[in-house]
């Protein structure tokens, strides 16, 4: 019976070693020694970021601890994006691995998309200090958010429309005339900003010709500076044919700006 006993003592405490794989690494706060691992993401699946950061005791192992952390956000322009603090638990830890890095026991943090306001660039930095008050204080460390950051949407306005343009020959004589009707655009800021504008209308004079007929537009800041400037070629119209001309791309567009753009005669 002694010896039946025995044995089951001892698959007790053979369990009981065995049973959890971070008996090695989950310590007391005291123990902190070293913050490390800290980098940002955006998680496109459930529309929100992650911030991760590692803990470290005085022999180099990863450990969890209940800590504070204080969380900064800012865009290239050092616009103030975020700015909470937020406390970390020892169920916040896990085990993340990346190609990089390799395998690291690493706290993560969540932050809604909605939380995070919009600035003027998808890229940015992420600051965070992690302290634990009468316990441990690191200093303010950084890490970059890369094109992941949301952004203030763009306007875009016109001269007053519909509006007619001669198309002079090179005598100077009115060759066509251009009527433009309307101006659509797209604002994509998925890496870097770009503003598509479509323009359409219709060719109220001038017979078919296999050349363009050319007309010359620039684009405008909020300031009155010229950003941009160049000429829509509309090629085998005949009077009363319509079209749509979707060639004007405008790259590095400043988010939350508004831009005014302006048709003129093409100037031989």
């Amino acid at each position: 019976m002694k010896k039946i006993f025995f044995v089951m003592v001892l698959l007790v405490a053979l369990c009981l070693c065995g049973c959890s794989p971070f008996n090695s690494v989950i310590l007391q706060s005291s123990n902190i020694e070293t913050l490390k691992g800290w980098s940002f993401q955006y998680n496109q699946g459930t529309n929100d970021y992650s911030l991760f950061f590692g803990l470290l005791n005085e022999k180099d192992k990863y450990i969890s601890a209940d800590v504070d952390v204080d969380i900064r956000i800012t865009d290239e322009d050092g616009n103030e994006l975020y700015n909470q603090t937020r406390s970390v638990t020892k169920k916040d830890f896990g085990y993340y691995t990346s190609q990089v890095a390799g395998e690291q026991y690493l706290a993560e943090i969540r932050i809604k998309a909605a939380e995070i306001n919009e600035g003027v660039s998808t890229s940015g930095k992420v600051y965070l200090t992690v302290y634990k008050e009468g316990i441990v204080r690191f200093d303010e460390v950084n890490c970059v958010a890369l094109y992941c950051l949301p952004t203030k949407d763009v306007s875009l306005e016109t001269e007053q429309l519909p509006i007619e343009l001669n198309v002079k020959a090179y005598d100077g004589k009115t060759d066509s005339v251009i009527k433009i009707e309307n101006v659509s655009y797209e604002y994509d800021n998925s890496l870097t900003p770009r503003l598509k504008i479509t323009v359409s209308g219709v060719k109220t004079y001038g017979g078919n010709k296999t050349g363009y007929d050319t007309i010359s537009y620039k684009l405008y800041d909020s300031s009155g500076y010229l950003v941009d400037s160049g000429n829509l070629f509309l090629r085998d119209l005949s009077a009363g044919d319509k079209f749509k001309d979707d060639s004007i791309n405008i790259y590095d567009v400043k988010p939350g700006e508004s831009y005014l753009l302006k048709f003129a005669e093409y100037s031989w």
